[in-house]
């Protein structure tokens, strides 16, 4: 007869044919994922949806680390501005931060750049109320 540890009870092997698609909502910082790839499940980061550039940032260098493409290269300044308008983004997980604020002098277009490239690294939706079923 095989003998099992405690160990085995608490972090027991999972088997799957294929990796877990991964949707996480309200991310965070990722703590799914963690929770996943601490349990050795394999997984992919699908899609999230999270409205906050600081916990998106945070995810993109704990998930993404290794993704250092611009996505942001092939657009002007104003395109990069209508396009976190158009997401909804928000540093305060409160309320999205407006165009105004967006192009204030308070965002840097390197500060708007970096958040564009989290957002597309990280597969994120930005804003669960603007999503779509389809």
């Amino acid at each position: 007869m095989d003998q099992i540890s405690m160990f085995d009870l608490m972090y027991p092997t999972f088997k799957t044919d294929n990796p877990v698609r991964l949707i996480e909502l309200f991310a965070g910082v990722g703590s799914q994922a963690m929770a996943l790839r601490n349990l050795g499940v394999p997984f992919e980061h699908y899609l999230m949806s999270e409205w906050e550039m600081h916990a998106t940032a945070s995810y993109k260098a704990i998930h993404m680390a290794e993704d250092d493409t611009d996505y942001s290269a092939e657009m002007s300044s104003e395109d990069v501005i209508q396009a976190l308008t158009q997401l909804g983004i928000s540093v305060d997980g409160k309320k999205p931060l407006t165009e105004e604020q967006i192009r204030s002098h308070s965002y840097s277009d390197t500060w708007r750049r970096e958040c564009y490239n989290n957002i597309k690294a990280t597969h994120n939706l930005v804003n669960i109320c603007s999503m779509r079923g389809g």
